[in-house]
C-alpha cells in the first residue's frame, strides 16, 4: 500500500482502530468520528509526514491530508475494515464550530444545503462551460458557425442550460429527502411545451380553479424550482403521514403532484423567478456601478466567506447571471482571492525553513493554481495567520483590476489559472486580463506574505 505508514500512524494517534466509529472524507480531509476523543494525541499527529493539520470541531476529528485524500481513504478502508460513508461536499472547520449559537446553526444550515443542492451539477455546468468555450476558440481557428458541426456541438453545450431545471430538481429532492421522479414530474409540468406555446401566442396570464397567475418560461431558471421542490417535499411528507399504508404508492404522488405543482405555478414560480432576475441584476449593477471598490471588496472578504462556508451562498447568483445573461462578474474576482491563496502559500514555500511545512506549502501552492484552494488556506495559510491576510490583500488587489477592467466569466467552474477557459468570450482580451489579474493576486500575496513573516512554530 502506498500509504500503508501514514495510515497506521494516524490509527495509532487517534486511539486505534476500536476506538474509530465511522471514518468519511471531503475534498482534503479525511474525517473521523471517535468513541473517546481524549485517546487523540493531537501533538504527534499534527506532526506525522503527510498530514496537512488537525481540526476538532466537537462530533469530528479531522486529518487535514489534502488532495490526495480520496486515495488514502480507500486504503484506510482497507485497512480498518470501516464501511465506506458518503462524500463530504462542505469543509467544516474550528471556527464555523464557534458560530454555532441558534442563528448561527441557522445560517450554517442555509448555506450547507445550497452547497448540497448545486455542487453536485457544477461538474456538469463547468464541463458544458468548457464545451462553448472548445466552440469559441474552434471558430477563432476557422470553424464555420453556420455548419452542421457548430450546430452540434453548441447544442450540447447548450442543453444542460435549458434543461438546467431538472438537474435542480432532482438535486434539491435528495437533500430535502422527497422522491426524486416525483419531483421531475412537477418539474416536467412546470417546464411543459403548453407554457412556452401560450407565451408564443402573447398570452402572459392564465388561471387555475379561477386564480389567475403570470404564465412563465422556467427554461434555464434557477430559483423556481428549488423552492418548487422544497415546498413539495413538506407536501409529500404531509400527505404520506394521513394516506393509510396500501394506498401510499399510488395517492402520495398524485396528491403531492396536485397540490404542489398549481401552487409553484400560481405562487412559487413566478416570485422566485423575479427573486432570481433581481439578485442577478442587483450583483451586476454593483460590479458596473462599484467599479474598483467592489472588486477590492468582494475579492478581500471571499477567503474568509470560504472559511465560514458563505461563499456557497454565491453559487445561485453565478448560475442565474450566466443563465440569464450569459456570464457573471464575480468569478473573476473570487478567482484572484483562490490565487492569492496560493500566492500566500507560494510565499511560506520560499520563506519557511522547515523541511516539512516546505513540504505542505508546495503541494498546497500547486492544488491552489489548479482552484483546490483548501489545502492552502487550512493547511498553511489560515494556521500561519499573516499569509491569510497576505492572501487577503492579495484578492482585494487582483479583485479590483479585474472589477476596473469589468472582466467576465461565461461559464461555471473553480476559477483558476488552469481553468482559463472559462473566461473566452466575444471579447478576446477578456481571458488574458483576466489571467493578469489572477497573477497580480498572485504575486502581492507571495510578495507580502515574505514581508510581513510568520511563526512556524504555531
Amino acid at each position: 500500500m502506498k500509504y500503508e505508514q501514514l495510515i497506521k500512524s494516524i490509527i495509532e494517534n487517534v486511539g486505534g482502530v476500536k476506538n474509530i466509529n465511522t471514518a468519511a472524507h471531503c475534498l482534503t480531509r479525511l474525517r473521523l468520528t471517535l468513541r473517546d476523543k481524549s485517546l487523540v494525541n493531537e501533538g504527534v499527529l499534527k506532526n506525522i509526514d503527510g498530514v496537512m493539520g488537525v481540526v476538532n470541531n466537537g462530533s469530528q476529528t479531522q486529518v487535514v491530508i489534502g488532495p490526495e485524500v480520496s486515495n488514502v481513504y480507500r486504503e484506510f478502508l482497507e485497512v480498518t475494515g470501516l464501511k465506506e460513508e458518503e462524500t463530504v461536499d462542505e469543509n467544516l472547520d474550528d471556527l464555523k464550530s464557534d458560530l454555532k449559537n441558534k442563528k448561527g446553526n441557522i445560517l450554517t444550515t442555509f448555506f450547507e444545503t445550497i452547497a448540497g443542492i448545486f455542487n453536485p451539477i457544477v461538474p456538469a455546468l463547468a464541463g458544458a462551460g468548457l464545451v462553448k468555450a472548445i466552440l469559441t476558440i474552434a471558430v477563432v481557428c476557422g470553424l464555420d458557425n453556420t455548419g452542421n458541426t457548430y450546430f452540434v456541438i453548441n447544442t450540447i453545450a447548450n442543453g444542460i442550460f435549458t434543461f438546467l431545471p431538472f438537474l435542480l430538481a432532482a438535486s434539491a429532492a435528495k437533500q430535502f429527502k422527497m422522491n426524486q421522479f416525483v419531483a421531475l414530474t412537477i418539474c416536467a409540468a412546470m417546464m411543459s411545451s403548453n407554457w412556452a406555446g401560450l407565451i408564443a401566442e402573447g398570452t402572459t396570464s392564465f388561471s387555475f380553479l379561477m386564480i389567475p397567475f403570470t404564465v412563465v418560461n422556467y427554461a434555464s431558471s434557477v430559483l423556481p424550482m428549488v423552492f418548487a421542490i422544497w415546498f413539495a417535499s413538506y407536501v409529500e411528507k404531509f400527505v404520506d403521514k394521513v394516506i393509510p399504508g396500501a394506498l401510499k404508492i399510488v395517492l402520495v404522488p398524485c396528491l403531492t403532484m396536485l397540490i404542489a405543482t398549481p401552487i409553484a405555478l400560481i405562487t412559487i414560480g413566478p416570485v422566485a423567478t423575479w427573486i432570481g432576475l433581481q439578485l442577478a441584476n442587483i450583483v451586476t449593477i454593483l460590479f458596473e456601478k462599484g467599479g474598483v471598490f467592489a472588486g477590492i471588496i468582494y475579492g478581500g472578504v471571499y477567503s474568509s466567506m470560504v472559511v465560514l462556508g458563505i461563499h456557497h451562498g454565491m453559487v445561485p447568483v453565478l448560475v442565474q447571471g450566466i443563465t440569464t445573461q450569459g456570464f457573471n462578474y464575480i468569478s473573476p474576482t473570487s478567482g484572484s482571492a483562490n490565487m492569492a491563496q496560493a500566492g500566500a502559500a507560494f510565499g511560506v514555500w520560499l520563506k519557511s525553513k522547515n523541511p516539512k511545512t516546505k513540504t505542505i506549502a508546495a503541494s498546497a501552492t500547486i492544488a491552489a493554481i489548479t482552484g483546490v484552494t483548501e489545502p492552502a488556506i487550512y493547511g498553511i495559510n489560515f494556521k500561519f495567520k499573516t499569509p491569510f491576510l497576505a492572501a487577503a490583500i492579495g484578492g482585494a488587489c487582483g479583485g479590483g483590476f479585474a472589477s476596473f477592467f469589468m472582466l467576465k466569466a461565461y461559464a461555471m467552474g473553480g476559477p483558476s489559472f488552469l481553468n482559463f477557459a472559462m473566461f473566452i468570450g466575444e471579447n478576446p482580451s477578456n481571458v488574458w486580463l483576466v489571467m493578469a489579474a489572477f497573477a497580480i493576486a498572485f504575486i502581492v500575496a507571495a510578495v507580502l506574505t515574505i514581508v510581513f513573516k510568520f511563526d512556524e512554530n504555531m
